[in-house]
Formats: C-alpha cells, sequence, structure tokens
C-alpha cells in the first residue's frame, strides 16, 4: 500500500537525499511510502508561494503510476491552503491540472487546481 507523509526525520529522508539528489536534507518534505519503505521524495521550498523544488523516486520505483499517485496526493494536499504553487520548469503534463506556463515555470493557485480522470472521462 502506498502513503504520502510529511516529515522532518532524518534517518528518513537521509538515506533517499544520498540516493537521489545532490544536496544535504532540507525545505518541506513529503515522502512517498510503499508498503512502509520509503521510495521517493518531494522537497519544497516554501515563502509567499510554494515550491515544488525536487520531485524524486528511487530508480526500481521510478513508474508512471507511482509518481502519478504521488503528484496527485502531493497536489491535494496542496489544495486545501491559499497559496500558489510553482514548478521552476516548462512542462505541458502540468497543464491538466490547471497549471499555466509563466515562462520559464508553471504556477497555479492552489484553490485552482484540477483533478482530471486518468481514465478519460
Amino acid at each position: 500500500m502506498q502513503q504520502v507523509i510529511f516529515t522532518t526525520d532524518e534517518k528518513i529522508l537521509t538515506p533517499l537525499y544520498t540516493a537521489l539528489s545532490d544536496r544535504d536534507v532540507c525545505g518541506a518534505n513529503f515522502v512517498l511510502l510503499e508498503n512502509d519503505k520509503p521510495i521517493g521524495f518531494c522537497r519544497m521550498e516554501i515563502s509567499d508561494v510554494v515550491k515544488i523544488a525536487e520531485f524524486k523516486l528511487l530508480p526500481d520505483f521510478d513508474l508512471e503510476e507511482n509518481k502519478d499517485f504521488f503528484f496527485r496526493t502531493l497536489l491535494f494536499k496542496l489544495s486545501l491552503n491559499d497559496y500558489t504553487v510553482v514548478i521552476e520548469k516548462e512542462d505541458d503534463r502540468l497543464e491538466k491540472f490547471g497549471f499555466k506556463n509563466g515562462g520559464g515555470f508553471m504556477s497555479v493557485y492552489s484553490k485552482d487546481i484540477v483533478f482530471p480522470h486518468t481514465c478519460g472521462h
């Protein structure tokens, strides 16, 4: 079973950062768990906006369905508060969630996040 948790626990975060990042543990971190095993993390930087700074999964778990579950769950959690969510890259796949291209970055106001059906309906 997969779940997404917010954590500051370096015992969970350090192995993920060591395997997937070129920096020390920092920021606000959500972790994707598969049967209680940490398999990925999302680092956010919070200021006047919430910036999704890193979104990474371990290679054995870097599957589209895992990324989709993790990203949708994060967006749902972010949609519960009032702020702008920013991702500092252009990616047309984000438009289906309500993100707008800002010229080098994508952004969406949290209350404007939408959740399209994955089944095509």
